[in-house]
């Protein structure tokens, strides 16, 4: 009877400490993966701020152009470019096409 008591008393720690590691063990491996899926986020976060500031240089650049053009500096150069893109020319210019390719 003792010996019966003493078995099922191991018994019921062992699945204590088998319940107790398993635990352990799922805790560590959900903290290793959140790791690595936040260092993937932070990663392909980091990369699109580095296009973002990019582009908003271009942005500064393209608008420091334009405040130029705006306040009057460089306006007939302007006005000439656009009529140039436009196919416009000036009187008793003369225009020619490249047509070979």
């Amino acid at each position: 009877m003792l010996m019966a008591q003493l078995k099922q008393r191991l018994a019921s720690k062992n699945w204590g400490k088998i319940l107790t590691v398993g635990i352990i063990v799922f805790v560590m491996a959900f903290s290793a993966i959140s790791l690595i899926s936040n260092h993937a986020d932070i990663s392909r976060l980091k990369a699109q701020a580095a296009e973002y500031d990019a582009q908003y240089a271009q942005q500064v650049e393209e608008n420091e152009k334009i405040k130029a053009i705006v306040d009057g500096k460089n306006t007939d150069d302007y006005i000439e470019q656009k009529a140039r893109e436009k196919g416009y020319v000036k009187d008793n210019e003369i225009v020619f096409y490249d047509i070979s390719d």
